[in-house]
């Protein structure tokens, strides 16, 4: 017996003295079943998903769209088809999920209980999905525009500041883009090739007719075939290489050009967005080839407006859309009120255009020390007519020379572009507190959409290619970004619908 509480008795020699804990009565461990047992479990399919799940309202959100346009496109006939509602709805709640592939799509169809559930547990193959995404291309344009009427009616889309930009997705296609010399050598190549199969073939037609068996001794290998194929191919891109736009083309995707990505340049397209500031809801959405912004202000701002069916209050964008286009498209829309970030002068330190003052009944320009510049005459700046005012004096002994120009020339010039006015007054609008704002305002709207888009859904590169593929699956994915918008406000505020805005 020990004599102290906390003396223990000495162990026997050889004996395993590992503790354990003493076993209670009943089983130890849950007993799992065979796989192969049967089972007397009875459940509906409304059992897969909980009642508060995000799919139950994406569900809700299909059925308040309009698929009549689907519809219109089965004639009937034959074996009755999947309802264009039903695949719709399982397309989109996929691209909110980050379920790009229509392969990924069947699949889940089999063993997540969310696709099970919201597809009524039947099995759709890929190809359908793959169909429905090519066949209905300006449909799901359709559908994307009616979640934006959606979301006005329940009041998700204020249209207080839309924000317009732009951003890089990469083709489906090769990196490689070929310019006129490859196109040239890889021709002359596959040329070479063609001649040296077609002796191939010469030589099969003299050889023995019992060896060929049932083969008439004329067959061209198929390989034969493939090269003509490709020959014919890239003859075709020829013309396009041609073209000023296009001086290195993918022959894989002839109609993505190369563009600047985070990932160097390759085959891509140009996507572009305009996001209403509220909640994030993309209110247009479009997929172009040109490589940069500078002609996209007017068609964004066009589309917005036919959407919403009303005009912003602001829009703004960033240095990309500043143009002389987009700032005379402006001048004839005076109820737009627009704000483009100009670029950012070479010479910030010195006077800029809007420092000087224009009087149009002399036209002429007075600088920030008092003194005339006067129109000299025309001078060719990259390939525009640009018109040129210099001082009338001598700016030797000005006391601001040094805030206004550097160099030994004595006397300042301004060189004016033709929509030079317009672009003075957008400096000076932009130089505002309104102006700030609204440039501030435009990067907490957009940028974080373009995150969403390829960090949340995924695309970071198009599936399918073509110009009009590309601008399928956008529509597709700015749908989405749009449903999951709804979907997060109906699960948290339910659906209060407000009246439809009236058209302005």
């Amino acid at each position: 017996m020990p004599t102290q509480l906390f003396d223990a008795p000495e162990p026997s020699p050889g004996a395993d003295h590992t503790p354990t804990r003493p076993i209670c009565g009943g089983k130890r461990w849950i007993e799992i079943p065979a796989r192969g047992q049967g089972s007397f479990l009875v459940r509906c399919v409304d059992d897969l998903v909980p009642q508060n799940s995000v799919v139950r309202v994406v569900d809700e959100i299909g059925n308040h769209l309009d698929f009549s346009g689907f519809e219109r496109e089965y004639r009937g006939g034959g074996r009755p088809a999947f309802h264009p509602q039903l695949v719709g709805t399982i397309v989109i709640f996929g691209m909110c999920s980050g379920v790009l592939s229509a392969r990924e799509l069947a699949q889940r169809l089999e063993c997540d209980t969310r696709f099970m559930w919201l597809a009524h547990e039947l099995h759709i193959d890929h190809e359908v999905f793959s169909d429905f995404r090519r066949r209905f291309g300006p449909q799901i344009k359709d559908l994307f525009k009616e979640t934006v009427r959606l979301a006005l009616r329940l009041g998700l889309v204020s249209l207080a500041h839309v924000a317009i930009d732009g951003t890089k997705i990469a083709a489906a296609a090769q990196r490689r883009a070929l310019n006129k010399d490859d196109l040239d050598k890889a021709i002359a190549k596959l040329d070479e090739r063609i001649e040296k199969l077609l002796a191939e073939a010469e030589a099969l037609d003299t050889a023995d007719e019992a060896e060929l068996g049932h083969l008439r001794g004329d067959e061209v290998p198929q390989e034969l075939a493939t090269a003509q194929a490709r020959q014919e191919k890239l003859r075709a891109l020829l013309p396009l290489v041609n073209d000023d736009a296009h001086k290195r083309i993918s022959p894989t995707d002839p109609e993505a050009p190369l563009q600047k990505t985070q990932d160097g340049k390759r085959p891509g397209y140009n996507a572009q967005i305009a996001v209403d500031e509220k909640v994030g809801i993309i209110v247009a959405a479009d997929v172009t080839c040109e490589q940069n912004d500078t002609q996209q202000f007017e068609p964004m701002a066009e589309q917005t407006i036919a959407n919403v069916q009303q005009t912003p209050e602001v829009i703004a964008t960033d240095t990309g859309y500043h143009s002389g286009e987009a700032l005379e498209y402006l001048e004839r829309k005076p109820e737009l009120n627009a704000y483009i970030n100009p670029s950012p002068s070479a010479t910030p330190d010195l006077y800029g255009h809007e420092d000087f003052e224009y009087d149009t009944q002399t036209d002429t320009y007075r600088c920030p020390a008092g003194q005339r510049l006067v129109f000299k005459g025309l001078k060719k700046l990259r390939g525009k007519e640009n018109r040129w005012y210099r001082a009338e004096h001598t700016c030797a002994h000005c006391e601001r020379r040094a805030k206004c120009f550097k160099g030994k020339m004595p006397y300042r010039e301004l060189l004016v572009a033709p929509h030079g006015l317009l672009a003075v007054a957008m400096r000076r609008r932009l130089k505002t507190d309104e102006g700030q704002q609204a440039l501030q305002t435009r990067k907490q709207t957009v940028e974080r959409t373009f995150g969403t888009i390829k960090a949340r859904l995924g695309l970071r590169q198009f599936l399918t290619r073509g110009l009009a593929s590309a601008q399928t699956q956008f529509s597709l994915a700015a749908l989405a970004v749009n449903v999951r918008k709804l979907a997060a406000w109906i699960q948290t505020n339910g659906w209060t619908p407000t009246p439809a805005p009236a058209s302005g």
